[in-house]
């Protein structure tokens, strides 16, 4: 039975990447950027993928934290992970879309550029100290705090030459639909990730 629902878990992937990919392809060139808009759908749609992580990852740790219930502890720890690991994704993502839009792989001028690694950065080191402490209770505070960081930092950040939410504002139906699919897809893959993350909890973390 494990191995038919394994089976099952990975035809889905399978099948969302392959979706993912489709979608990437069909999608419209942007004027300006021509194809090179094609990394930034992918890019926007991670960012925002780890931050529905982040955000639903918070209030399940704080009931974790409260209740220590092992189910919602073993959920927070996996949501978070999964957020981790999405924006590690994101991160590569935008020096690549960095490099293709403005020929420099690192805008260290832009305040989400240097939130961006930063918060890679801390996101690893956050998973590292709970890993070590193995505490179910440290490690639920430590991933509710980290998230409450993430989610109150990121609407202050300023901009410099990133443009704000320029798909979503875009004149385009084509290029705010093709990239509305990109999003569900990434979005479902991430929580597929923390699901998988979270059946594959190491046990003295439980």
């Amino acid at each position: 039975m494990v191995q038919i629902i394994d089976k099952q878990f990975y035809r889905l992937v399978g099948g969302l990447l392959v979706l993912l990919v489709l979608l990437l392809w069909l999608a419209p060139a942007e004027k300006t950027l021509g194809q090179v808009v094609k990394l930034i759908y992918l890019h926007g749609a991670m960012v925002r993928t780890a931050v529905l992580l982040f955000a639903v990852g918070l209030p399940v740790n704080v009931v974790g934290l409260l209740t220590r219930r092992t189910g919602w502890q073993r959920w927070g720890q996996a949501l978070v992970w999964a957020a981790v690991l999405v924006w590690l994704v994101h991160t590569l993502l935008s020096m690549l879309s960095t490099y293709a839009a403005w020929g420099v792989w690192i805008a260290w001028y832009e305040p989400r550029v240097r939130f961006t690694f930063i918060t890679a950065g801390v996101g690893l080191v956050v998973i590292a100290a709970a890993w070590l402490v193995g505490e179910p209770r440290f490690t639920a505070l430590a991933f509710a705090v980290l998230s409450l960081i993430v989610l109150g930092m990121l609407p202050q950040l300023g901009l410099v030459q990133h443009p704000f939410n320029p798909i979503g504002t875009s004149t385009s139906a084509a290029i705010r639909g093709f990239y509305g699919g990109i999003l569900l897809v990434s979005a479902a893959l991430g929580g597929l990730l923390a699901r998988w993350l979270y059946h594959r909890t190491p046990a003295r973390m439980e």
